[in-house]
């Protein structure tokens, strides 16, 4: 489904296994080649996507949250849910799975331009660092919202 980053909360919150969200944003995984998106489409879908999408295989097997090259995160009061995605495309693709909230210990958002840098810290202390675009600010907030209500 095609949708801006300001329509994502309405759009996606109430599917099937998904309540109501408070935030959501558009990820993407980095890698050391990342700069090839830059220099044209066929860079991005043929050397950072793929590079993207075996780097987030990676974090999937060591933390089980399910990733991919690019997702969109939403935060609903009990879960962090995720869905493939094409950002550049504003597309929303298949609904991955989701993050308990108990997890979580932490979501911080870096301030930057377009893309800003996104770190989710998991229990054990394992932090998975992704690039966030739109409201990662205000995903990072509702987190910190919710995890001061829960204490």
């Amino acid at each position: 489904m095609h949708l801006k980053d300001d329509e994502l909360v309405s759009a996606l919150g109430g599917h099937a296994d998904v309540s109501a969200l408070l935030a959501a944003t558009y990820a993407r995984v980095t890698t050391a080649v990342s700069f090839t998106r830059m220099l044209t489409p066929l860079g991005n879908y043929f050397i950072a996507r793929p590079a993207a999408r075996a780097a987030a295989h990676h974090i999937t097997e060591e933390t089980d949250v399910p990733l991919d090259a690019a997702v969109v995160l939403g935060l609903s009061a009990d879960a962090l849910h995720i869905w493939s995605a094409d950002p550049m495309l504003d597309q929303v693709g298949e609904y991955l799975g989701h993050v308990p909230l108990e997890r979580i210990t932490g979501i911080r958002a870096t301030p930057g331009r377009s893309w800003q840098e996104l770190v989710i810290t998991l229990n054990g202390g394992h932090e998975i660092n992704l690039e966030a675009r739109g409201a990662s600010h205000a995903l990072a907030a509702a987190f910190d919202k919710l995890s001061s209500a829960s204490s």
